[in-house]
């Protein structure tokens, strides 16, 4: 819902703007200011999105006011909205930040567009902001933060999914894809795109997109690793390898030709976690991806995955991802429901 403020004195246009508004659905007009007090004080209390601003406000200017309101409210978008025009007047206003100069009346049709317009620059924000914690984590070598940021940010996809059509949702796993690789040619970049493809079954499933994801970011991890010690692709490889069967700190250092307490440190080093966090959270992956894509039950999977008890494994795995395996399995499934529902107008 957009938070809509008015700043004007025309009675007449007030009463006609108010009814527009509340015809609306996708906005409602928290207050009408009148002067620049009445004004600041609606938008602390109430936070509106979007000001639509008269150039005439009795001794004060509607584009002064504009200009003040981005300075102490920066996140708010100012129209100008007015009966009166010129060059001069358009020009001062782009100069205060205005968005567009709009003459009065305003139509439904504009409205609309100018909604639709702020919740798709809302959405990139938040999609930037996305991005960049998920940078932040890669360029940090925190390999459990970006496991964390990944899926915020595919639950974040997932529930902008209404909003979305099927070709938004695979630009944005895209974009994200490309930011998260600093220092990389596009030759590079597609590499990931021809190793780990975007499918439609990955643009359906919240799970499968999560794996998906995570299995890109493994492998930024891997290499930016690896550049430096060659000797880590045979533990990768081995983990990777041997995800279903038990694996020990000591047979990777075997494998790798190394001390046990050398692989430690190289793993703190350039991912922020021990050894056995990382098995764990490569195995709770793949459990998530046979909970999605599978009818396996959970003692099965936990058995599959080399864990002798199906309670160390809840134990685990609610360590790690916040929850049991029973509640995530129960979350998936409404939202699978709630996606097919959706996929539906896809295709």
């Amino acid at each position: 819902m957009i938070n809509i403020l008015l700043i004007d004195q025309e009675p007449l246009f007030q009463q006609a703007f108010s009814r527009m508004i509340a015809e609306t659905e996708e906005c409602q007009l928290i207050g009408i200011a009148e002067n620049s007090k009445e004004a600041f004080e609606i938008a602390s209390r109430y936070h509106p999105q979007i000001v639509f601003c008269d150039v005439v406000l009795g001794m004060e200017n509607g584009i002064a006011l504009c200009n003040l309101i981005k300075e102490h409210f920066p996140e708010i978008t100012t129209y100008i909205l007015s009966n009166y025009c010129s060059f001069q007047m358009i020009r001062h206003s782009m100069d205060a930040g205005v968005e567009e100069y709009l003459y009065k009346p305003l139509s439904r049709k504009k409205l609309s567009e100018l909604i639709e317009r702020n919740n798709a620059s809302s959405l990139n924000e938040e999609e930037n902001l996305q991005q960049e914690a998920l940078l932040a984590a890669i360029e940090q070598k925190d390999y459990k933060k970006a496991y964390d940021t990944a899926k915020e940010l595919v639950e974040y996809l997932f529930e902008e999914c209404e909003r979305r059509e099927r070709r938004s949702k695979l630009s944005m796993l895209e974009s994200s894809l490309f930011y998260m690789i600093p220092g990389m040619d596009n030759i590079q970049k597609n590499y990931y795109f021809q190793k780990y493809e975007i499918t439609m079954k990955v643009l359906t499933k919240s799970a499968i997109c999560y794996h998906w994801l995570i299995q890109i970011i493994t492998e930024v991890f891997r290499q930016l690793c690896t550049m430096k010690y060659a000797h880590m692709n045979k533990v990768f490889q081995y983990i990777e390898n041997n995800k279903n069967n038990e694996i020990s700190l000591s047979e990777l250092a075997d494998e790798a030709g190394i001390s046990s307490g050398y692989l430690s440190r190289i793993f703190k080093k350039y991912y922020k976690i021990s050894v056995v966090d990382y098995i764990h959270l490569r195995k709770l992956l793949q459990a998530k991806y046979y909970m999605a894509t599978s009818e396996m039950n959970i003692s099965d999977i936990s058995f599959l995955l080399g864990y002798s008890e199906a309670g160390y494994f809840c134990k685990i795995f609610k360590k790690y991802e916040g929850q049991t395996p029973s509640a995530f399995n129960k979350n998936f499934q409404i939202g699978r429901a709630s996606c097919r529902e959706r996929v539906s107008t896809f295709v």
